[in-house]
């Protein structure tokens, strides 16, 4: 700035006017000259602003949208002995899988099923189950739901039965939902939700079993232990109470037998 006005007053000497002329003829165009670069600066802040509140805009944007995409809000557990686990978003898109087994891990990668609809998603994991030789006409095929909304509960379990139906429609299915509190529990030893309740169900029968030890039976298995162990069961206690009666009618002493109450070992 000082070098132009330098020019400008070297300029100004050389032309013949009132000194009060050139002077407030300089003093007019310092002034402009300083007016407008202050415009410019005002305009580029201006630009640098708008520019900014927009990338910030897209930003914030794009994170909402991310988070809100891959959000979890349902899970669909499969087993048939490949276990396996759909995640869901708000959306009933696929976002993540996980396999509890390596025989779900070789499932999960033949299927491709991410950012695919449930159903969808359902209709070509079971095919590549068939193909894979699992889910036979003899098999139990357990599907459980746990979701976020509610109010979709029964549609979505309908159509997850009805889209296994139509891959294998002689095969045992169970289809149900869970509360979050059983997946939680579930997940803690690395199970799907119907294997976990498989295992309860025999551990409160038979003391003897382990979570460790039925980790590796298919639910079906699990099933039939549990009926053998309450069918026995059953039949120690029947067996226990015609030994009492048969000792008041003869007058035995203090004859109270414990009737095998293998329901009472719960792990």
């Amino acid at each position: 700035m000082n070098t132009i006005m330098d020019e400008l007053k070297k300029a100004f000497d050389g032309i013949r006017a009132e000194d009060r002329l050139k002077s407030s003829t300089a003093e007019f165009l310092e002034k402009e000259m300083r007016r407008r670069s202050l415009k410019q600066n005002r305009t580029a802040f201006r630009r640098f602003s708008v520019a900014f509140a927009s990338a910030a805009v897209l930003f914030f944007s794009g994170m909402f949208a991310y988070r809100l995409y891959f959000t979890p809000f349902t899970y669909i557990d499969v087993d048939v002995n490949p276990s396996i686990e759909v995640i869901l978003n708000r959306f009933d898109r696929v976002i993540d899988t996980y396999a509890y087994n390596a025989d779900g891990e070789v499932i999960l990668g033949k299927a491709d099923i991410r950012n695919k609809n449930y159903n969808e998603a359902i209709c070509i994991l079971f095919d590549v189950i068939a193909q894979d030789g699992y889910a036979l006409d003899d098999s139990l095929i357990s599907v459980t739901l746990q979701t976020e909304r509610q109010e979709k509960e029964s549609i979505m379990l309908s159509d997850i039965e009805s889209t296994v139906r139509q891959h294998h429609g002689t095969a045992r299915l169970e289809c149900f939902t869970i509360g979050g509190h059983v997946r939680d529990a579930a997940h803690c030893l690395n199970l799907s939700p119907a294997k976990y309740l498989a295992i309860q169900d025999l551990l409160n029968v038979d003391p003897t079993a382990t979570v460790d030890s039925c980790r590796n039976h298919t639910i079906g298995e699990l099933k039939e232990l549990t009926e053998h162990h309450s069918g026995s069961h059953h039949d120690a206690a029947a067996e226990g109470s015609t030994a009492s009666e048969t000792e008041e009618v003869t007058g035995g002493e203090g004859g109270h037998h414990d009737g095998g109450h293998h329901g009472d070992g719960h792990h």
